[in-house]
């Protein structure tokens, strides 16, 4: 009976080992495309021969996104008939652990369906101009867009960040203020010396004092 838990246990680990191994091994920098059918496939292969893939022809209903794996991959391309923006909320979702550019090639699209897939933050969409000699210039352009894109976002985060911590630090100066009768400054400067003592942001120290405030008003 130990024989076999410690068999099992040792299968278990040389599973888990392979199948890290296999991963990154498979998605190591390349780009992950998903094509409708093989004829697609060639196409974006032919117009990316200079380039490492990992190519998947299969029908849309089939696709499995909880398998695609996004470490790795530099980029998605997914080319078919129509857009599937289920997936592409799927793919966009799973990007929130690793932010790559994904670029869509479809035979035919409405202008709802565009928008609403640039929306979702798709970096291309391109409607009929599947054409080989024009993808590597598709994809230069999406991953500068690509780029830009995540810098505007991580800049309007940081600001979003900045300016929350300034509302939370206000509110706990102006209880401090209200409760002890102290002027603003030399709270501030109890509260910084707080957080220089405590190893914390000033944001933190804050938000303690409000915790407590809540449970001692």
């Amino acid at each position: 009976m130990a024989s076999d838990t410690s068999r099992g246990a040792v299968l278990l680990e040389e599973g888990q080992q392979f199948a890290q191994s296999a991963e990154s091994s498979v998605w190591d920098s390349q780009i992950l495309v998903l094509a409708s059918d093989e004829a697609r496939a060639s196409l974006i292969a032919g117009g990316l021969s200079d380039k490492p893939l990992q190519v998947e022809v299969t029908g849309q209903a089939d696709w499995e996104t909880g398998r695609l794996k996004l470490v790795g991959a530099s980029a998605i391309i997914l080319a078919s008939v129509e857009a599937d923006l289920d997936l592409l909320s799927e793919l966009l979702a799973m990007r929130r652990f690793r932010s790559i550019p994904i670029l869509v090639f479809v035979d035919r699209s409405s202008r709802e369906e565009m928008s609403r897939a640039l929306k979702l933050g798709v970096s291309s969409f391109i409607v009929d101009g599947l054409e080989p000699e024009r993808i590597p210039v598709i994809l230069e352009v999406a991953e500068e867009r690509h780029v830009l894109t995540s810098e505007l976002r991580d800049e309007l985060r940081k600001s979003q960040e900045s300016l929350a911590a300034r509302k939370t630090i206000e509110r706990a100066k102006g209880l401090l203020m209200t409760k002890s009768g102290l002027p603003e400054q030399e709270v501030y400067d109890s509260m910084r010396r707080l957080a220089m003592t405590q190893g914390k942001t000033m944001r933190e120290v804050a938000e303690n004092i409000l915790a407590i405030f809540a449970l001692f008003p």
